[in-house]
């Protein structure tokens, strides 16, 4: 499924394919690319080409103090008939056409259907990489669709963490290195990056392939690092993008184990998208999208759930 979201801000990486299961470098990870064919891309770089966005931003992340307006409940995300129209050629094609549903923190969801049912690009809008065409998403309590792109960004650096299909490893780059990314564009500095890179490469098994590069990994390993880099911000919720598409089916299982684990001895919440039944199976609750709906949830959250009125 095709369309158009607003420019991707490199906080964070993000699939930019409408269509399920597909994804492409993310821009960040394409700058750099280019930079590397000028001399190669090195943390210090990095961190010359966004000390004024780092500067700007440390506070806010420092703090770690809801931002003023955020509704303080249970919930991590809360979509409310939530629509997605894009216009194709003037023509206007419905992605999702009045989804609601609400994740809570610490939940682990599996987020399914055929292709082009809308998984996609409904993940797209819980991730903060586009807003809806009509109805009221709130991500960590703020209402998307009243965030400048500023904000959005801001959000989605600090609330989302995201694993994809195709890992998007910056490939000169070493496992450590990959994994602190997104701390550059926190703010944090370099000492405290690498300390805390390391500490999630050791919460996946990866404390012995600090250095390696990807390139240096099998593809278990690689998304592994993909898990940490997710993790590393300490985010409310991790978006999963078929994360076990890529692998065998050994492999696959120890991704899925990991993330069960994760999930529940840190409270993260993770939301995973597939079209696979067997992986689907794993998540305590399976939410089923057809034709831009939700066609069955086997575990919708009520207000009481959330510690919101019902």
């Amino acid at each position: 499924m095709a369309g158009t979201t607003p420019a991707p801000d490199p906080a964070r990486p993000e699939p930019q394919s409408r269509r399920a299961g597909q994804s492409e470098p993310p821009s960040g990870a394409r700058q750099i690319d280019r930079e590397r064919a000028d001399g190669g891309w090195t943390e210090e770089r990095a961190e010359r080409g966004t000390s004024e966005h780092a500067t700007r931003e440390a506070a806010i992340f420092e703090a770690r103090e809801p931002p003023s307006g955020a509704r303080q409940t249970n919930t991590a995300i809360d979509a409310e008939d939530v629509t997605r129209t894009y216009r194709m050629d003037g023509v206007a094609v419905s992605a999702l056409r009045g989804v609601s549903l609400r994740i809570g923190r610490g939940e682990f969801a599996a987020i399914l259907g055929p292709s082009g049912s809308g998984k996609s690009t409904l993940m797209h809008l819980l991730g903060c990489l586009d807003r809806p065409t009509t109805g009221v998403l709130r991500v960590g309590g703020r209402e998307v669709s009243k965030l400048s792109d500023t904000e959005l960004a801001e959000l989605r650096n600090n609330t989302i963490g995201f694993v994809f299909q195709s890992f998007h490893l910056l490939a000169r780059t070493s496992a450590r290195e990959n994994v602190g990314l997104p701390l550059v564009y926190q703010g944090v500095p370099r000492k405290e990056r690498r300390a805390r890179a390391t500490e999630a490469l050791a919460a996946v098994g990866l404390s012995h392939r600090l250095d390696h590069r990807p390139s240096q990994l099998s593809g278990g390993e690689q998304q592994r690092v993909a898990i940490a880099r997710a993790l590393v911000g300490e985010p409310q919720v991790v978006l999963a993008d078929e994360p076990t598409g890529n692998l065998d089916t050994r492999t696959g299982n120890e991704v899925m184990e990991l993330l069960e684990r994760l999930n529940a001895e840190h409270g993260v919440a993770v939301v995973l998208v597939t079209h696979e039944p067997d992986i689907a199976d794993r998540a305590a609750r399976q939410i089923h999208i057809r034709d831009g709906l939700i066609e069955r949830d086997t575990g919708a959250l009520t207000g009481r759930d959330t510690g919101e009125g019902t």
